[in-house]
């Protein structure tokens, strides 16, 4: 390996073309895996990421039959014949049909996979072109033992096309989008969270889509949270349990209200549960302490510890108490509610954990509001 003269586009030089598809590389995209870092040539090859995505999609045609069609779009290529020669721009202005190969007989499953693939005649073959192809799969007995075929080493994966036996069209249900998208460098790379790159470089900028996050490459080779202002709260139905797991409580026609918002790692929300006349609480044993959920996927980062305060409001007949809302030690995904104040009237309340018979017995109308905040695990 040497260094590569003369750059591109010097005034009267003479170059091959790999010295531009080097200068497109070193505008594009890192990679981001730890399998790239022994290719610093390389890029993050992909589609060009547009309003919803629409660009290389590939969709049934109208009425469905054994084509697929690929919209109009742009994709960047990587050379992989020979590795560090550069990368191709791909452009295509408007619809492409494609036909996809006749079904196999019974018993005969395949998976096929639509492409944006690059030749080369100037490292392998004889042709220069790029092509939007289907590449057949292997047969196999069951869907689900069903593998790609064989792709062209240039190649962008746009979509995977399930194939029964005898099957003789295309609809929606049988096409999977597998398309990954690229930008320049310093763009915002839009990726699901099972495919994120790894390796981020400093400063790089993922966007998940499927969790609506973004996350940036740390100097010491990690990665931290971009933090955005948060919009509207998010509802959720906390699982109301108890500690033993038996005699589980059930809402009926209890009024839930349930919401909440993620800043960094700490996690706001508030909790308004009226019960109703269908309502089951369970059972008053005293070991049957009631538990409830906190917002899915985000769990207590410290054991146990104190989230916030619990107004529990019987109604007018039955003077009110107060409890602290704590982290269950058994899971620190629930939170229970210990029993802390007297009776807004100045009567004593038995200690303990809120339970159907505690701080009194439980009834239709009967509620609690907690506001709470904690710290998460990510």
């Amino acid at each position: 390996m040497a260094v590569i003269n003369p750059p591109a586009w010097m005034q009267a030089g003479s170059y091959p073309a790999r010295n531009d598809r080097l200068a497109l590389s070193g505008l594009m995209s890192y990679p981001g895996f730890s399998v790239d870092e022994a290719t610093p040539m390389r890029i993050r090859q992909g589609v060009k990421p547009s309003y919803q995505n629409y660009q290389l999609k590939v969709r049934a045609a109208p009425t469905p039959n054994m084509t697929v069609i690929v919209s109009g779009g742009f994709c960047f290529i990587d050379q992989h014949d020979v590795g560090g020669v550069g990368t191709y721009i791909c452009a295509n202005d408007g619809d492409v049909v494609v036909t996809v190969p006749p079904a196999g007989g019974t018993g005969q499953y395949r998976k096929d996979t639509v492409v944006a693939s690059v030749y080369d005649a100037e490292y392998a073959g004889a042709v220069s072109e790029w092509r939007l192809e289907v590449i057949q799969g292997p047969y196999a007995a069951t869907a689900a033992q069903t593998t790609r075929g064989t792709l062209p080493p240039n190649a962008q994966i746009l979509a995977d096309i399930a194939i029964g036996p005898n099957q003789t069209s295309i609809t929606t249900a049988s096409i999977s989008d597998v398309r990954q998208f690229t930008v320049p460098a310093g763009g915002i790379v839009p990726v699901p969270t099972n495919a994120a790159p790894t390796r981020l470089h400093p400063g790089q900028v993922i966007y998940l889509t499927d969790v609506n996050r973004f996350f940036y490459g740390t100097q010491s080779g990690g990665t931290g949270e971009l933090q955005t202002a948060p919009g509207a709260w998010t509802a959720w139905t906390p699982t109301w349990g108890t500690t033993t797991g038996t005699n589980i409580p059930s809402y009926g026609n209890a009024t839930v209200d349930c919401r909440y918002t993620k800043i960094g790692r700490t996690v706001l929300f508030y909790m308004k549960i009226t019960f109703g006349s269908t309502t089951n609480f369970g059972s008053g044993a005293g070991t049957e302490n009631w538990t409830w959920t906190l917002p899915p996927g985000l769990p207590l980062a410290v054991s146990e510890a104190p989230v916030g305060a619990v107004a529990l409001e019987p109604g007018s007949t039955v003077r009110a108490s107060m409890g602290m809302a704590q982290g269950w030690a058994n899971d620190n995904s629930k939170i229970y509610f210990n029993i802390t104040g007297p009776m807004v009237n100045g009567g004593s309340t038995s200690g303990g954990i809120v339970d159907a018979t505690s701080p009194f017995t439980w009834a239709s109308g009967y509620k609690f509001h907690l506001i709470g905040q904690y710290e998460t695990t990510s």
